[in-house]
């Protein structure tokens, strides 16, 4: 078991056990307390909120975000190709459209107020998270030019050529021990990752499963690519190695 399969483990197994253990204290226990801003409010505005049904409502929305979040995490333990990302992304939209139902429920002299603010907390969220995601899918744009090897879009690279010291093709991708800072969805893996050794931290540009994967190094750092074309990597490999000469 590698040292990220062992972190994914770690970091949800605790997100489930806090997450969970919040929303059995709020929905079994009635503890409204931990509701963001609830024990804020005047006694009377908290019978009002719960005579409305809010922090009924949100307490639901909590328990099935939680059951969305196991059945994600479970998808993830046995590698279900893009369950857990497209787990997550049900967890984040149902999560999201939640807090600006339950709004309905919220006291009706702030209801408006609090629905538009809700509303537009949630859409400016979604369209990062799709702009990011929307991102990572984009197939990066790799170039020689003037002797320089570049690499256009999130997490490119700008290498002369003469430093370039190897070049070379891997008939499978290193196992994945880490990823430092990157995307990593639905079998895409762009940005900084950590490999299995010798190679440690590099940058990933592929689609897995599309092999062969096309090597490059200089000095200590390296960075793997690939195409579904596989014309297309034999071509950039000729044309740096050429460029190299």
């Amino acid at each position: 078991m590698g040292s990220g399969a062992i972190a994914f483990y770690i970091v949800m197994g605790w997100t489930l056990l806090i997450t969970g253990g919040l929303t059995y204290l709020i929905v079994k226990q009635k503890n409204y307390d931990l509701i963001s801003g609830f024990g804020n409010k005047t006694k009377e505005e908290q019978e009002q909120l719960i005579q409305n049904g809010y922090p009924q409502a949100i307490g639901k929305v909590l328990l099935h975000t939680w059951i969305i979040l196991l059945i994600s995490f479970i998808l993830g333990i046995f590698q279900v190709p893009y369950g857990f990302g497209i787990g997550l992304a049900i967890y984040l939209i149902y999560l999201l459209v939640g807090m600006v139902y339950v709004q309905k429920y919220y006291l009706v002299d702030k209801r408006k107020k609090y629905g538009v603010l809700t509303s537009v907390f949630s859409l400016i969220v979604l369209l990062g998270v799709g702009g990011l995601a929307f991102a990572g899918f984009q197939d990066e744009k790799p170039e020689v030019k003037d002797g320089v090897f570049k690499i256009h879009g999130m997490y490119g690279v700008e290498w002369p050529i003469e430093d370039i010291d190897e070049v070379t093709l891997l008939d499978k991708l290193p196992e994945v021990k880490l990823k430092s800072n990157g995307f990593a969805a639905a079998g895409r893996l762009k940005g900084s990752f950590r490999l299995e050794e010798p190679y440690g931290k590099g940058k990933l540009f592929v689609h897995k499963g599309y092999s062969p994967y096309l090597y490059i190094q200089k000095d200590d750092e390296y960075l793997i690519l690939n195409r579904k074309n596989q014309d297309e990597l034999y071509e950039l490999m000729v044309e740096i190695q050429s460029t190299n000469k």
